[in-house]
Parts: C-alpha cells; sequence; structure tokens
C-alpha cells in the first residue's frame, strides 16, 4: 500500500501498530505467544516495561524503530532488551537484516552512554509483518553476505524473529479481544477479503472490557478502517453495515462509541433504522446522517493533524457535499498543510 519512505507516525499503520502495541501487556500476551516457546520460558512477562522511543541517528530513520521494550530474564536481574519493529510495507524489504543490525549497535552505543558497564545486554529483534504477499527476506545477517570459504567465523548472525501473519489461520490468531481484533484487522488490511472478514472482526468488540482504554481502541481501530474505507477491499456500504451491527449488539460502552464518533449522525440512522425494522429505513437514516458522521471524522483527524481548526475550515466541512469529504479525507494524512486538505474547495 505505501510505496515511499515514512518516518513520523503521519502512517495510518504505524499509528494503529503503537496504540495496540504500545500497552505493556498487549506486548507481553503477544510476545508470549508469537515467541518460540523456549525464548519465551526464559522471560519474566511481569517486568516489561518500555524502553526510549528511538535509539537512532535521523539518517537511519527509513524504517523507525516502534516499540523497544526491556525484560529481565526469569531467576535473575539481568535484563534483554525485545525490540519490535512494525513492517508495515506491502512488500517485503530485502535489507531488513542490516537496519537491525544498526539497530542493535545504536540501542547498545545508548546503553553505554547511560552509564552501564558490563556485558552489553541481549537484542531479541521481532519483525512484524502483515504484507500480502509472503515474507521471503533472509532471516539471519549473515546469510545475506557474501561467502568467503574460512571467513564465515567472521561474519555476525544476528538473526531476528519473524511473525508474518500471512502463515496464520484466523483461529491461531489468539489473545485478549484487543489483541485478537488488532492481529485480524492487521491480516486483511490489504486484503479483498476485508469487507467479508470486517462483520466478524468488529463482532469481537462486544467482549471488549468497559472503560476508557476500551472506548480509545474502538476509535483508533475505526479510524484505521476508514483510511480503506471507498477501496476496493472496503466500500462505504459494507463498512457502515459492519460497524452498525457492531455498535447496535454491544452494551453502554458500543452506544457511548455511536455518540461520539459520529453524534447525530449515524446514531440518528442507526435508532431509525432499529425503530422500523426495515433495512430501508436504516439505509434512509444513515443517509441522512453520513455526512454528518464523516464531517466529524474527518475534523477529528484534521485537528489531529494540524491542531484546532481555523474558523474557515470549520465552515467548509459544514458546508461539505459527501464527494469533498472523501476527496478530503483521502489527502488527510499526506498533505503537508491544512490549506492543502482543502486546495479543490
Amino acid at each position: 500500500m505505501e510505496s515511499g519512505v515514512t518516518t513520523d507516525l503521519n502512517n495510518p499503520h504505524d499509528r494503529f501498530f503503537k496504540v495496540v502495541f504500545g500497552r505493556a501487556e498487549v506486548a507481553a500476551e503477544f510476545l508470549q505467544g508469537y515467541l518460540p516457546a523456549a525464548v519465551a520460558a526464559v522471560l519474566d512477562w511481569s517486568t516489561l516495561r518500555a524502553e526510549k522511543d528511538t535509539f537512532l541517528d535521523p539518517q537511519l530513520m527509513q524504517h523507525p524503530t516502534d516499540l523497544l521494550y526491556a525484560v529481565n530474564l526469569r531467576g535473575g536481574e539481568s535484563t534483554t532488551y525485545v525490540h519490535l519493529l512494525f513492517e508495515h510495507k506491502s512488500y517485503v524489504e530485502s535489507r531488513i537484516n542490516l537496519d537491525l543490525l544498526r539497530y542493535r549497535v545504536r540501542i547498545w552505543e545508548q546503553w553505554l552512554k547511560d552509564g552501564n558497564t558490563g556485558r552489553l545486554p541481549v537484542i531479541l529483534p521481532v519483525v512484524f509483518y502483515h504484507g500480502a504477499a509472503r515474507w521471503s527476506a533472509k532471516r539471519q545477517f549473515a546469510e545475506t553476505v557474501a561467502e568467503a570459504p574460512g571467513l564465515q567465523r567472521y561474519v555476525p548472525t544476528c538473526e531476528y524473529h519473524l511473525v508474518d501473519l500471512c502463515l496464520y489461520r484466523d483461529e491461531e490468531l489468539r489473545g485478549a479481544v484487543r489483541l485478537q481484533v488488532a492481529l485480524l484487522t492487521l491480516k486483511y488490511i490489504f486484503r479483498d477479503e476485508l469487507g467479508e472478514r470486517l462483520p466478524g472482526i468488529l463482532g469481537l468488540l462486544q467482549a471488549l472490557e468497559d472503560g476508557s482504554s476500551g472506548l480509545d481502541f474502538i476509535r483508533s481501530l475505526l479510524q484505521y478502517l476508514v483510511q480503506v474505507v471507498g477501496t476496493d477491499r472496503l466500500s462505504e456500504t459494507t463498512f457502515r453495515q459492519a460497524v452498525t451491527q457492531a455498535l447496535s449488539g454491544g452494551g453502554a460502552q458500543m452506544m457511548t462509541i455511536a455518540e461520539q464518533w459520529v453524534q447525530e449522525g449515524l446514531e440518528k440512522g442507526l435508532q431509525q433504522g432499529l425503530q422500523q425494522g426495515l433495512q430501508q429505513g436504516l439505509q434512509q437514516g444513515l443517509q441522512q446522517g453520513l455526512q454528518q458522521g464523516e464531517a466529524l471524522l474527518l475534523r477529528q483527524l484534521l485537528i489531529h493533524r494540524f491542531g484546532p481548526l481555523p474558523a474557515w475550515a470549520e465552515a467548509r466541512l459544514a458546508e461539505a457535499t459527501p464527494a469533498r469529504l472523501e476527496r478530503w479525507g483521502e489527502r488527510v494524512l499526506d498533505a503537508a498543510t491544512l490549506e492543502v486538505v482543502f486546495v479543490d474547495a
């Protein structure tokens, strides 16, 4: 999906990944379930804690370090680093081994600058990949270096652990609701089956725990999915129906999302459709309220990108047609300035 280099969190895949795996308890659950059993067994998961966001020089920011966690070994005070790298491109990165070697060096250098002494900590890189094709890059740095008989002992192995969602059946993507929903969404985000799978994925949210963190996760998930609405993978109609079904089937937390996310828009359509009990009524209600809901969501994304909106931007949102809202929504993540988003108005 992305063909260029991304160095910040304007990329929706990076943002969603950090929302999910930036929570230590989710990261611990994921690592325990998807690292080799022998590796997971030697780590004390109750000690998992976030480290600094990045140890990289600006020149090395082609693949930013998304998350870095520290965790203690079981039965001791020795600390090993678990390095999570999120590979969000839809194609395989052939030079990932070289990038990971650079990351290791920067992390160790920072560890020494922080005043630590003794032997360097272990760094366990975990490459998380969810592109459409299977990952085919070499798993060891040594495999990317030319063979030289008698000299291989001088080439570092530097292996990484790969989690390629292409290799997992849906039922194998296990975990608590938050983790399971995230993994399934990331698995299908680049696939044509996204629209078919979305109702089942969103239906899992009905078991999500109550509380502000659950609400924040649902908002982030919906905002992430909005990025592909209108494409061949997810039509607006399919998205509306899946969200409506999930919201109507949940409890108070789901209805809170309905109220806050689309205010009078989607909520009005949902209520009208349910009262009449007819699909026609639901569609009419959604059509009347969807524009308000889309304008509200776009407004939230614009504020997130550019800060509080000036009066002229608020006025254009209020008067916009659905077609204009769609065009503006496609630009909001890439536009350098707020004015660029509205250039056709």
